[in-house]
């Protein structure tokens, strides 16, 4: 059976870092070289406009961390396949403390293997972080796990368009249940020491507000780890947006630039927000007494807190 090596032409997607390959720099006051911040080379020499970790090759398609979006879709789609029929053949149980903390590994070579199946991508390497916790939060959250697999590795995940300065990619499955977001190493990092606490909140609080996570998984390929979480997908694509507000819950320099602006659908901010919504409406949507009973002060951060408080003062004082 040929290997990877041996059939280039079949191999799509994970690039090896290829020192061969020229990069694209600019010379600094000290005289060393470094690559510039928007436009690196792919391996296979074509340019990228990259913003954060997303880029954008000549060809118009996307990619992250160097891999074209195409690749890290599948990648995904038959990670998740395999860890969620895996993980059907062991019994349920309680969820213990160390299942917190459990990262599975499976490699897939594009040969395949006696676990795997052949595919046209680089081999690569996924990684299931916490699948006991997270097969309990989505029983808790009403999803069988053939509900999981047929919505998320039926038919192909949809890559959604972002202007995010985080560079982060979103997909959202076909049938729009599920969102899914590419997560820096600290997010996840910060995910997985919060999910003892977030099993405690769920099981408090059945109808809880706090998003809802059904997965934390990893695609290691070409020497990177692309990190993903799976989420609940609240917006449907069929809801037509008409006006767009990325509300972090403080004024600090919190408003749209002009640029942003100029677009056919901007973002707004904050301070955009407390100019464009009606007072009484805003009032509504901003005071104490409403976050109570949505029951949102209970269950967010200091942080958070700090920041809604703030966004409520300053509301009031207008």
């Amino acid at each position: 059976m040929a290997s990877a090596s041996s059939q280039p032409s079949l191999a799509v997607g994970f690039p090896s870092l290829d020192p061969g390959v020229p990069s694209c720099t600019v010379s600094s006051a000290s005289g060393i070289k470094s690559p510039m911040a928007s436009e690196v080379l792919y391996a296979s020499g074509m340019p990228i406009k990259k913003t954060g970790h997303r880029g954008v090759d000549s060809s118009g398609e996307t990619t992250y961390k160097k891999t074209p979006s195409s690749a890290l879709k599948g990648a995904i789609q038959l990670g998740i396949t395999h860890t969620v029929g895996s993980l059907s053949t062991k019994p349920e149980r309680d969820v213990l403390m160390q299942d917190f903390y459990v990262v599975e590994s499976i490699f897939f070579p594009s040969e395949g293997s006696k676990l795997t199946p052949a595919h046209h991508y680089n081999d690569f390497r996924f990684k299931t972080y916490a699948p006991v916790a997270f097969r309990y939060f989505r029983e808790l959250f009403g999803i069988p796990p053939d509900d999981y697999l047929c919505s998320l590795c039926s038919e192909p995940l949809i890559e959604l368009c972002s202007s995010g300065a985080s560079g982060s990619l979103f997909y959202v499955s076909s049938d729009d249940d599920f969102i899914i977001k590419t997560v820096q190493h600290k997010e996840a990092e910060f995910l997985q020491k919060l999910l003892p606490g977030y099993y405690l909140n769920l099981n408090q609080n059945p109808r809880t507000l706090l998003p809802k996570f059904y997965g934390l998984y990893c695609v290691q390929a070409g020497g990177k780890n692309i990190r993903i979480v799976v989420m609940n997908n609240l917006l449907p694509r069929s809801v037509k947006m008409h006006t767009k507000y990325d509300l972090k819950g403080s004024t600090y320099k919190r408003r749209a630039s002009q640029k942003e602006r100029e677009k056919p659908l901007p973002t707004f901010k904050d301070l955009d927000f407390l100019q464009d919504i009606p007072d009484e409406t805003l009032r509504m949507l901003t005071t104490s007494t409403t976050l109570e009973n949505l029951n949102v002060q209970s269950q967010s951060s200091p942080i958070k807190r700090k920041a809604s408080e703030d966004l409520v003062r300053d509301s009031a004082s207008l």
